[in-house]
């Protein structure tokens, strides 16, 4: 599976967010890699979730710190924002 795709499934499975070493352990655990890729599988997902986070239409988003900046390999699947919060015609 592809970096992206295993971020995904993990992050789905588990909710909230998730430091790339512990998502990388959970798919282990999850079965969504082997144990070769297991020591690569950090740093993939690291330069994959970077790059994405920063295209226009990200589904990934990072977590901010208290001080203005953001945790460091920390992430989570981003909002949808799909459904409008109010009704047609309501402001």
């Amino acid at each position: 599976m592809k970096p992206l795709d295993i971020a995904k499934t993990v992050l789905e499975t588990k909710g909230g967010f998730l430091h790339v070493n512990d998502i990388a352990t959970l798919a282990y655990e999850l079965e969504l890699c082997s144990e070769r890729e297991l020591k690569d599988l950090p740093s993939e997902l690291s330069g994959a979730l970077s790059k994405e986070v920063k295209t226009k239409k990200p589904f990934f988003s990072r977590i901010k710190d208290g001080k203005g900046g953001y945790e460091k390999g920390v992430y989570r699947l981003k909002k949808s924002q799909r459904f409008p919060k109010h009704r047609w015609g309501e402001s």
